[in-house]
């Protein structure tokens, strides 16, 4: 066995460092240098810091239009109005119901006092001609 790694032993350290320098090559294709990493960051950090001003921007707008909206909606009734205002729009609606019934009533009952005249009215005139 002895003999057998010693046979062997100078073809792996041989091979080895070929084998080492292709791998190196293989992963400095694969990363970038320092160089080209710096220079995406440096692009990456340019468009964090647009991005954060256009996020600063849009953040104030929406304040200044949040504060707008406070603002004109101030004098609005509340919810505890609302029901309020419903509340007496039912009363005031079974108000209008009750008066319409009534003038019907009244309708119905000047109808008659019309009906009851006219009947006079031509029971006086047939008397006067008779």
């Amino acid at each position: 066995m002895m003999a057998l790694i010693k046979d062997w032993v100078w073809m792996v350290t041989a091979i080895s460092p070929i084998l080492i320098g292709i791998g190196m090559l293989y992963l400095r294709s694969q990363f970038p240098t320092k160089a080209e990493a710096e220079k995406a960051n440096a692009g990456l950090k340019t468009s964090i810091d647009d991005l954060s001003t256009q996020v600063e921007a849009r953040r104030s707008d929406t304040d200044r239009r949040l504060s707008h909206l406070e603002t004109v909606t101030e004098h609005l009734p509340s919810r505890t109005d609302i029901a309020a205002l419903e509340r007496r729009l039912g009363e005031v609606e079974k108000q209008g119901a009750v008066t319409a019934e009534t003038v019907r009533g009244i309708d119905r009952i000047l109808i008659k006092v019309d009906r009851s005249v006219e009947m006079v009215l031509q029971n006086q005139i047939s008397e006067g001609r008779s």
